[in-house]
């Protein structure tokens, strides 16, 4: 409806990733600015009330210095130009694997995600796998009985051994058949695949595979608990 009343403002909007977003299914647009000029932003009548109504709220919140910026998000930490592995921050205890994912170029994620830029797929392997969760788990902390999850925490301080190409390239391999299960299912949201009583049979198969190639990254002899 924006864009049918200012035309012009369609290359300014982008998809916008919070967890619910992502978790569920929805959709959400934003407004990013962050290379518009002067001249520009005159010729969008819309889209400069937008940025003159956000400077007034600046300017009577408690971060009054935000309104010399009213065209960009209030914190900018993520790169421009590159894919992210989205981690949602709060997520079902009901999981066995926290959904992981992989957005666009030009999609924008709020704070209700950790996001890591997808360069290297064997991150996004190392990341959803049962290895990583069980230490998510142990070290985590919980927004009620949900786990929440922490780059100082969690990311950070998970201990994973240096690994070989050949390494990299086989758990890259797994990341594949993950996101090639994911697919199958286009109509199911990321709360639906991985609700352990809905996991489509190929995604699980997928998992225990991948989780079996960590795994061996640690030691030949199979883990007998979590503890362990």
């Amino acid at each position: 409806e924006f864009i049918q009343k200012e035309p012009g403002s369609k290359k300014w909007f982008r998809k916008l990733v919070s967890a619910d977003e992502f978790l569920n299914g929805k959709s959400r647009y934003c407004l990013w600015l962050t290379t518009i000029s002067e001249r520009e932003l005159e010729d969008l009548p819309l889209v400069k009330k937008q940025v003159d109504d956000l400077r007034k709220v600046r300017l009577s919140s408690s971060r009054p210095q935000l309104a010399n910026t009213p065209h960009l998000f209030a914190q900018i930490t993520q790169n421009e130009g590159l894919s992210h592995i989205v981690i949602p921050g709060v997520s079902s205890e009901n999981r066995k694997y926290i959904p992981i994912g992989i957005i666009g170029k030009d999609e924008i994620t709020t704070n209700s995600c950790f996001i890591v830029p997808a360069e290297q797929p064997y991150i996004f392997a190392v990341l959803t796998s049962y290895m990583h969760m069980a230490w998510m788990k142990s070290v985590g902390g919980k927004l009620e009985t949900r786990y929440r999850y922490s780059k100082d925490l969690v990311y950070n301080t998970f201990p994973f051994p240096n690994i070989t190409e050949k390494q990299k390239e086989s758990l890259t391999t797994h990341v594949y058949n993950i996101l090639e299960e994911r697919e199958k299912h286009p109509d199911k949201t990321m709360a639906d695949l991985y609700d352990p009583e809905k996991m489509p049979e190929g995604l699980r198969e997928a998992h225990k595979y991948l989780d079996l190639a960590v795994d061996q990254i640690y030691r030949s002899k199979p883990f007998e608990s979590d503890e362990e």
